[in-house]
């Protein structure tokens, strides 16, 4: 039976580079403010969150891709085929239950490699999507930032207010607040969200191993079983090859 070789997974769509113009601009904003954990928040998403998620995409790729095993085990069918009906024996019956032994290890461990493809590109999808997300969050913030004016945001900031215009930055201030409280919300939501999302991959990941699934020796071929001598082989005269 030809063993099926593993469907490529469908990859996530390329991240998009990281805002730099939004993102300057909520620093800046942030900064003037004195608040460090939207810089560090910024600095994550930048410099940490993506990672090698596009390295570990191709990875699952390439796991996909590979049908090593399947023709290995398409090979052996073959040749069991080839000779089906042509001989008999003590030999005959060794030959089809050791290739049929190895066989059965190559498919085993083909499907292996289906899973571990699977798992490699769920984890990097969810990180490409987290990623995604958080650069959207980034970039809705900046544009709340931006419908206040980032001029007059940082005039208030810097200057010295007079008297007339405190409720009116009073309100800039607080809808400033409110910008990067939605943002610090959104984006720690979304973290914990992709921690609950890859925590499930790593249990299939744990239970992969510990399913004893790792790639097993073939085994010999058997002491004695006549397989490679002739003179145990009983062939059909009237018998052609396949």
């Amino acid at each position: 039976m030809t063993t099926p070789t593993v469907t490529p997974p469908s990859p996530a769509a390329p991240p998009q580079p990281f805002p730099e113009e939004a993102g300057s601009k909520v620093a800046q904003i942030a900064r003037l403010l004195g608040r460090g954990e939207i810089l560090q928040l910024l600095d994550d998403v930048r410099n940490k969150l993506l990672g090698n998620a596009v390295q570990v995409q191709d990875m699952a790729m390439e796991f996909a891709a590979n049908h090593t095993l399947a023709d290995a085990n398409d090979d052996i069918d073959r040749a069991v085929q080839s000779v089906s009906g042509t001989w008999s024996g003590r030999a005959a019956s060794q030959f089809n239950t050791y290739a049929g032994t190895v066989g059965k290890a190559l498919e085993g461990q083909q499907e292996v490699v289906a899973s571990m493809s699977g798992i490699l590109s769920e984890i990097a999808g969810c990180v490409i999507e987290t990623y995604s997300k958080a650069i959207e969050f980034i970039g809705t913030c900046a544009v709340e930032l931006g419908k206040l004016g980032y001029k007059t945001i940082v005039a208030i900031l810097t200057s010295v207010i007079p008297i007339v215009d405190v409720f009116t930055s009073k309100d800039v201030l607080d809808t400033v607040v409110d910008a990067f409280a939605t943002l610090v919300s959104s984006i720690n939501s979304l973290f914990a969200q992709a921690q609950t999302t890859l925590g499930e991959f790593r249990k299939q990941a744990t239970a992969l191993v510990q399913g004893n699934t790792d790639f097993p020796d073939i085994p010999e071929m058997p002491a004695n079983s006549g397989m490679d001598n002739e003179k145990q082989w009983r062939v059909d005269p009237t018998a052609a090859p396949a």
